[in-house]
C-alpha cells in the first residue's frame, strides 16, 4: 500500500541566517526583535544593555557548543516569555565545535606527528558536522523566531579572483534556514538583500531588497507569526528511551529501519525525539511483538 499523503500547509516560525561585513550593524539589527533570548558568542552586546533591557531581552555570553545545546533544549521544552532566539554570530560556534573535537582527537591521536598536523581525516569531520547539525536541529525545532548572524567571507574563483561573498560557517549552513539575507549599509539604512527564501512558487514574502527593520519583518512575514508566544515541546522521556531501546533489541529491529526513523524525525538519537514521535516508534515495535506472539501461539496450537 502506498504511504504518501497530501501535504498540509503549516505555519512556520521565522528561521533566518544573515551575513555581512564586520561593523555593518548585524548585532544592532537583530536586537530590534523584542523578547529575545540572545546567545552572544563574541561579546557583541556589551554596549547595548539599555536597548536589550528595554526590549525585555536577555543575554547569555558563551561559545561553548555543549552549553548552547543545553540552553536550546531548555528553550524547546520549558515555558518561557521569549519569542526569538538570536545567535550572534554562529561563526564562532562552528569554530568552537572544531576546537572541541580537535582537543578530543589530539588526546587520542596515534602519534605526536598526527596531533601536530591535526590530520584526523573524515572521522574527525564527521564528528564536527554531526555535533554542529545537532545544534542546528534544535534551532529548527524551536517554536521561536530564530535569527542567526554570520561573519562574511570572500569567494574566489579561477586564478584566485574574487567572485563574490558568502557566510562564514559550515558549508551548507544556508540549507537549514528558510531565509538567508546579506546586509550592507547605505547611508543611515541597513539594506537586506534576499539571497534565499524557501516558499511556494510565486508566493515569496520578502522583496529582493528592503530596509532591515522589525516593522518590515512584521509586515512581510506576518506580525501574528513573529509575535506568537512559544509553546514548549514535550520531548522523549527517559522511560520511553529505555523502552524503545529494549524493544528494538528484543525484536531485532535493523539499523537500517532505525536510521529511517531517525531521518524522518530529523534526529540522530532517541533522546532528540519528541514524546509523540518516539511513542509512535514504541507502538510500531509493540505491534510487531504482538504479531510475533500471535504467530508463536498459532504454532503451539498446531502442535
Amino acid at each position: 500500500m502506498l504511504k504518501a499523503t497530501n501535504p498540509e500547509k503549516k505555519i512556520k516560525r521565522l528561521k533566518l541566517l544573515v551575513y555581512g561585513p564586520a561593523g555593518v550593524g548585524k548585532t544592532t539589527a537583530c536586537l530590534q526583535f523584542p523578547c529575545a533570548y540572545i546567545i552572544d558568542t563574541e561579546r557583541g552586546t556589551e554596549n547595548y544593555a539599555e536597548t536589550i533591557n528595554k526590549a525585555k531581552s536577555v543575554v547569555l555570553k558563551t561559545l561553548n557548543p555543549d552549553e548552547i545545546k543545553e540552553e536550546l533544549h531548555a528553550l524547546l521544552t520549558e515555558k518561557h516569555p521569549y519569542k526569538s532566539l538570536i545567535i550572534d554570530p554562529i561563526t564562532q560556534v562552528y569554530n568552537a565545535t572544531q576546537e572541541k573535537w580537535n582537543r578530543v582527537f589530539e588526546k587520542y591521536s596515534k602519534n605526536e606527528k598526527e596531533a601536530e598536523v591535526m590530520d584526523f581525516g573524515m572521522r574527525y569531520w564527521g564528528k564536527v558536522k554531526g555535533d554542529f547539525k545537532g545544534l542546528q536541529r534544535l534551532m529548527l525545532a524551536l517554536d521561536m523566531n530564530v535569527i542567526v548572524t554570520s561573519h562574511q567571507k570572500d569567494v574566489y574563483g579561477t586564478g584566485f579572483s574574487k567572485i563574490g561573498v558568502t557566510f562564514d560557517s559550515m558549508r551548507g549552513d544556508d540549507y537549514f534556514f528558510d531565509l538567508v539575507f546579506q546586509v550592507e549599509r547605505k547611508g543611515n539604512d541597513l539594506i537586506a538583500h534576499t539571497i534565499k527564501e524557501r516558499a511556494e512558487i510565486g508566493k515569496q514574502k520578502f522583496p529582493p531588497e528592503f530596509i532591515w527593520s522589525y516593522d518590515n519583518f512584521k509586515k512581510f512575514y506576518g506580525a501574528e507569526i513573529i509575535e506568537k508566544d512559544s509553546i514548549p515541546v514535550e520531548m522523549a522521556t527517559k522511560e520511553q528511551v529505555e523502552k524503545i531501546k529494549k524493544l528494538t533489541e528484543t525484536i531485532k529491529i535493523g539499523d537500517d529501519i532505525i536510521d529511517k526513523w531517525f531521518t524522518k524525525a530529523d534526529v540522530s538519537e532517541w533522546e532528540e525525539m519528541s514524546n509523540e514521535t518516539i511513542q509512535k516508534c514504541i507502538n510500531a515495535c509493540e505491534k510487531k511483538v504482538a504479531e510475533l506472539n500471535n504467530k508463536s501461539e498459532k504454532k503451539k496450537g498446531e502442535k
